[in-house]
């Protein structure tokens, strides 16, 4: 009987956790390129589609940071940032790339991407592609669950004594609002010299939480490193 009873409480406390929806990804390789020949790889500013409500430029630059964490813990070569691939960059060009990216960032970007071979064998691009917040009426139901009581005599002998009962009583959960978190990002990993695609991946994540894409980009930035990491070995 007690069994049964931390039972049913385990089931109320997992059913009050924030549950995944659905996590897919999608993923393309290019089976004839050899991905071991990656020594440096230029992990790009992370951008956004309009439309992704990811909250501002801090929040991005949070992204970025993630980003670039994951691609150093995850790869098994040298990891550039842009900003690290445009004062390289520049000093090799005779430009000063820094500055123009603070008045034409997507110049300075375009620079970066047709020299990269210069200094780098790949580059990593990432976009955010959908960043929402919805929710639902999770409808009102009523379960039998189990109420502990607590009964208490007099035996025989005028002792007082008290026995536990477990009984089966009817609980009503009024209607819930639930908090759904959404997010898709795009990964891309090019060849530096021609700049060919050779590894991508669409993760699309859902989560019953509020606001919860922040964590979860940093689990699809984490699986995606990691599993591009394997094809460094």
């Amino acid at each position: 009987m007690i069994k049964k009873f931390f039972g049913v409480l385990l089931l109320l406390a997992i059913m009050t956790l924030p549950q995944n929806v659905s996590a897919e990804k999608t993923d393309w390789f290019d089976r004839n390129f050899y991905f071991r020949n990656i020594r440096t790889i230029i992990v790009f500013d992370v951008t956004a589609s309009r439309g992704a409500d990811y909250g501002g430029s801090i929040d991005m630059r949070n992204m970025q940071d993630t980003f670039v964490q994951n691609a150093r813990k995850n790869l098994r070569c040298n990891v550039m940032t842009e900003s690290e691939a445009r004062r390289a960059l520049g000093y090799e060009l005779g430009m000063d790339l820094e500055s123009l990216a603070y008045s034409n960032p997507q110049r300075a970007r375009k620079i970066v991407e047709e020299n990269a071979y210069r200094i780098a064998d790949a580059g990593a691009f990432a976009n955010v592609d959908t960043w929402e917040n919805n929710s639902y009426v999770k409808p009102g139901y009523t379960v039998w669950e189990q109420k502990q009581e607590r009964y208490r005599y007099y035996d025989r002998y005028g002792n007082r004594r008290e026995e536990v009962r477990y009984v089966q009583v009817p609980v009503t959960y009024p209607p819930q609002r639930v908090d759904v978190s959404t997010i898709q990002v795009t990964m891309q990993v090019y060849e530096a010299r021609r700049m060919e695609l050779v590894f991508a991946r669409k993760d699309v994540r859902d989560r019953e939480d509020y606001q919860a894409q922040k964590g979860m980009f940093g689990r699809i930035c984490n699986s995606f490193f990691e599993d591009f990491g394997k094809k460094l070995r």
